[in-house]
């Protein structure tokens, strides 16, 4: 389980490419889910078909002003994310990208998974945010990935759902069927941290 945590905490600092954001269609079943603090992970299938990819989504009892500086604010990831050794904002270029750096710590015997990478904030239709990422140097094939922000609920409620997406492929030996299987098991575990910083 640790590892897994940390193979999919490891992406955090990554940037996708940004395709048009568009907020997940959710059937009645999956939003009673969501709305009893389940996360929904679905399987991707990753670029090349190397490595792994998946889409997870939750709901945060919390507005959105106050989930987007969690998941927007590269440098605090080392003090609530697990296995997060240390993190760093590098370089803000402008109001809307900057340079994120992230160390997660990994078990003996790999190496700890690090990564430098552009990130890029920009605001969708509704009220949403999202935070891409793409990667500029570290021990990664690929690091791509995004979190995106949306209003959930009524007024009243004020919620948000939130949506992780990555697409990433480690630079070390470990097969893809273990990666991808980690994926699963670990991604609400940092939802779960999250809800905690957020104090949802």
């Amino acid at each position: 389980m640790r590892l897994a945590v940390a193979l999919i905490l490891a992406t955090l600092t990554g940037l996708v490419s940004a395709a048009h954001a568009e907020k997940p269609y959710l059937n009645r079943l999956q939003k009673q889910m969501l709305e009893d603090d389940k996360v929904i992970v679905s399987s991707m299938t990753p670029t090349d078909n190397s490595g792994m990819a998946a889409m997870a989504v939750a709901i945060i009892k919390a507005p959105v002003d106050k989930v987007w500086p969690v998941v927007r604010d590269c440098e605090h990831f080392h003090k609530f994310m697990p296995r997060a050794k240390r993190s760093e904002m590098r370089k803000k270029l402008s109001d809307t990208q900057m340079v994120c750096f992230l160390e997660v710590s990994m078990p003996f015997p790999l190496s700890n998974l690090h990564s430098e990478v552009l990130s890029t904030n920009s605001t969708l239709p509704g009220g949403g945010m999202r935070r891409g990422w793409t990667l500029r140097e570290g021990n990664y094939k690929r690091n791509t990935g995004s979190w995106e922000v949306y209003p959930y609920g009524t007024a009243e409620q004020g919620w948000s759902l939130l949506v992780y997406n990555i697409d990433v492929d480690p630079d070390m030996s470990i097969p893809d069927a273990i990666l991808r299987k980690a994926q699963a098991g670990s991604l609400p575990d940092v939802f779960k941290a999250i809800r905690k910083r957020v104090g949802a």
